[in-house]
């Protein structure tokens, strides 16, 4: 984590390169800033690895120029609209949130 920082209503988690998301993610009004230059990964650990806690919700920012995708580890499975994986633009926003065990939901600016 490169550090999270915090005003007076989100705490911003910026992240620089693909990244796996981590417990402390999940904490209310947390949001993972994707401020990468070219084409990079967000990674969903599976519940053995992070144990989110069901009902948990991630909001992620695209921050920089390069597209992000969000990418679940094998044996977690991604629900979105069509299929979408990928967050559509620079300072597009998309949040995940835990349906199941190794279940989440992925809504927002998205698009495959």
């Amino acid at each position: 984590m490169a550090g999270i920082y915090y005003n007076a209503i989100l705490a911003f988690n910026p992240e620089t390169a693909s990244y796996t998301l981590a417990l402390a993610d999940q904490l209310q009004d947390t949001v993972v800033e994707m401020n990468v230059a070219t084409a990079n990964n967000l990674t969903i650990p599976t519940n053995a690895v992070v144990p989110f806690p069901i009902g948990s919700q991630i909001l992620i920012a695209q921050y920089g120029a390069g597209q992000t995708t969000i990418v679940p580890s094998g044996g977690v499975t991604l629900r979105s609209s069509g299929g979408k994986t990928k967050i559509a633009a620079q300072y597009g926003l998309a949040t995940l949130i835990k349906r199941g065990a190794d279940e989440w939901y992925l809504a927002g600016d998205i698009t495959t």
